[in-house]
């Protein structure tokens, strides 16, 4: 690896750590620059711009996040047993910033900011992707479905979640439980 990508990896592996603990709000390029201990003008030697620093270090994270899931999970289960496996996995404390990162980098979606629609587009299809191996099925045409089914489950699980809605996320866990979806 040549020198200067050593950096840019450098780079971004302490930006992720940053935004993990802090998050993104007000992540102007100067304070990002502050955050890895050099200058934003220095901070552009490595990178064309914000969006591509963004891009690299929201890639990374997500790609830590991946792991971590892949590493915990088993054999595909039924989706009756494999949102409330998900859940359970929400409240680890080790998961906990990434979640919180990923619901901010969503709102910023939704609020149209320049470049965080396209990034989280990329994210919640790898996401998808992971829950959708991560899923058994009778019938290989029922996974896409039931795979944006256990998705869907999830992410409103790990909104409530962040709301403290601790109720309702009970009451949706045992829904789930009690039904087992997608069995023919």
């Amino acid at each position: 690896m040549k020198k200067t990508e050593a950096k840019k990896q450098a780079i971004i592996e302490k930006l992720s750590d940053h935004l993990l603990a802090s998050g993104m709000k007000g992540s102007s390029l100067r304070m990002l620059a502050g955050a890895v201990g050099m200058s934003d003008r220095m901070l552009l030697h490595y990178f064309v711009d914000k969006e591509e620093l963004m891009t690299s270090t929201l890639l990374r994270i997500s790609a830590q996040l991946q792991n971590r899931l892949n590493q915990a999970r088993t054999e595909p289960l039924p989706l009756h047993q494999l949102v409330p496996q998900l859940a359970c996995m929400m409240k680890d404390p080790q998961i906990r910033p990434y979640l919180k990162l990923w619901l901010e980098l969503a709102a910023s979606a939704v609020a149209d900011e320049p470049y965080h629609r396209t990034i989280a587009r990329q994210i919640c299809d790898s996401f998808f992707t992971s829950v959708a191996s991560a899923l058994q099925v009778e019938h290989e045409e029922d996974r896409r479905p039931l795979a944006a089914l256990a998705f869907a489950a999830v992410e409103g699980l790990v909104l409530l979640d962040t709301l403290g809605a601790d109720s309702l996320v009970a009451s949706a866990l045992e829904g789930i439980k009690k039904e087992p979806f997608g069995s023919k």
